[in-house]
Order: C-alpha cells, then sequence, then structure tokens
C-alpha cells in the first residue's frame, strides 16, 4: 500500500502530529494492513453441538446491535476543535445475565455516514467532510475492495470487566434498568489496522434479570484514537497521500481522536 515518501522538518523539528514520520524516516509511514474481522464475528455464532458444547455458557444470549446509534469524535487541535459524528452500526453481543466476564461481540460502525460539524457555515462542513471520507480512503475512485473494507471501524470485545457485580442479578434496578460499568478488553479494527483497546462502558438493562429485552451502552471516557497509528492521513480521492499537505493544516489537526459511543442492542430474534 506504499503511497509515497514523506520526511518534512517543521521549524527544525519533525512533525510531532498524528500522521508524522518521525525524524529522518523517508518512506511512507502507512503501517503493514491486515484484514478485518471477518463477516462470521458480526453475526452470532452457531450453537455448538457435541463435545464442543461446553464452549459457549449455556445461558448465554444473542444481542444484536442496533442500526442507529451515535459515534462522535473530537480532534482538540491547537488552532481547531474538529468535531464529527456517524450514527450507523451493526453487530452483536454475547451476554451471560449470570457472568458478565464472559461477554464476547463485535460492534461496527459505518464511516461512510461520518459527517463533520465543526463549523457553522454547513458548505464548510461538506468540504470538511469530503476530506475525512478521503483520509480513510472511501473516495469514489479508491479499489472497491478496499473501500468496502475501510467503511467500517470494528471493536471486537474479548472480555469484561467489572469491579463490582459479575451478573445482572446484582445490580440495583433504579428506574426500570440495572446499569453496571465495566471495562472491556479487545481490538480496534480501523483502517486496515488493529489495536488492542480497553475500554471504559457502561450498561443498562431493562427487562428481567435473566433475559434483558433491551441493553444500552455508552462509553464512560471517550476512547483515544491515533490517527498516525491507523494511518489516517491527507489522501485524494483516489486515496493517494498527498505530500506536503500535513504542512499547511500544521496546528488545525492532532495525534489523537477522542471518539465516545451510545448504541443499543435487542435480543435477537428466534
Amino acid at each position: 500500500m506504499s503511497t509515497g515518501r514523506v520526511a518534512r522538518h517543521w521549524g527544525g523539528i519533525c512533525l510531532a502530529i498524528v500522521i508524522a514520520t518521525g525524524c529522518g524516516k523517508t518512506e511512507d509511514p502507512a503501517p503493514a494492513r491486515v484484514a478485518p474481522p471477518t463477516a462470521a464475528s458480526v453475526a452470532p455464532a452457531a450453537a455448538p453441538t457435541g463435545a464442543s458444547a461446553t464452549a459457549m455458557p449455556a445461558k448465554s444470549s444473542a444481542f444484536i446491535v442496533a442500526d442507529e446509534g451515535s459515534a462522535t469524535f473530537l480532534i482538540d487541535a491547537p488552532l481547531e476543535k474538529i468535531k464529527g459524528k456517524a450514527n450507523h452500526f451493526r453487530g452483536s453481543i454475547e451476554i451471560d445475565p449470570a457472568k458478565l466476564s464472559a461477554t464476547k461481540g463485535q460492534v461496527d460502525v459505518d464511516l461512510k455516514t461520518l459527517k463533520t460539524n465543526t463549523f457553522d457555515d454547513a458548505g464548510k462542513n461538506t468540504q470538511q467532510t469530503e476530506h475525512a471520507q478521503n483520509w480513510f480512503e472511501l473516495g469514489n475512485n479508491v479499489d472497491a475492495k478496499l473501500r468496502d473494507e475501510n467503511q467500517w471501524a470494528r471493536f471486537t470485545i474479548k472480555s469484561v470487566k467489572s469491579s463490582g457485580a459479575n451478573s445482572i442479578a446484582e445490580i440495583k434496578e433504579v428506574d426500570g434498568a440495572r446499569t453496571v460499568e465495566v471495562t472491556a478488553e479487545g481490538d480496534l479494527w480501523l483502517h486496515g489496522v488493529s489495536v488492542p483497546k480497553s475500554v471504559k462502558l457502561s450498561i443498562s438493562f431493562k427487562g428481567p434479570q435473566d433475559a434483558p429485552k433491551e441493553i444500552q451502552v455508552k462509553t464512560v471516557d471517550s476512547i483515544p484514537v491515533s490517527l498516525k497509528a491507523h494511518s489516517v492521513m491527507p489522501r485524494d480521492i483516489a486515496g493517494k497521500f498527498l505530500q506536503g499537505t500535513l504542512e499547511k493544516i500544521g496546528q488545525k489537526i492532532d495525534d489523537n481522536a477522542q471518539v465516545s459511543l451510545d448504541f443499543a442492542a435487542a435480543p435477537k430474534k428466534p
């Protein structure tokens, strides 16, 4: 995926922003690309049979992530606060009401629905949104297979840890919901790069404690996402790296985007 060579100095030092290449480097800093999680990991796994029947907790339930959700981001740079939102989700989560630590699943956010709202001027937001889409290699002239892969950001949940309750029954019900804060351990796949993440979440369960009818998941703390680590950088509509652009944007960009999530999920229909 080499997209060119870049090595620039700004004010006598290497660029310290997200997509900076580092002192002395002349090659495209893009990390090696890895395939996204397979489609099978998005849908709930089939129930095990025979000798493998113990692989899944007997009382675990599949919750399908609702299409509509909220994924907001903020890049708090010295000269500009870049803000945006994506609202299309997919995925599934396996939850055992009696053992929350066994929670697993995958939540995807559709980056094609990402729109920036940095400015009061709608035209400026539209232009900035187009630039953001190009940075993720989602432009119309990008190879279709690559564009389809880049469309989704995926957080794969491998386990959760709670400092308190490990079952829904242990959580006190308040205003019709049982809410617990957990730390989800997993991996964030974004733009061809997978990075381990530890994410603090608030999960609210509605309905019977042994068979919830709805869950609401929110980030407690925003998730720091390094643009450099995920090779998110200035590109044209075909995905080609735009050399010299970083010097122009200067202090309008920063290394980390702070991402917050808010989405619902309901039991999979029989």
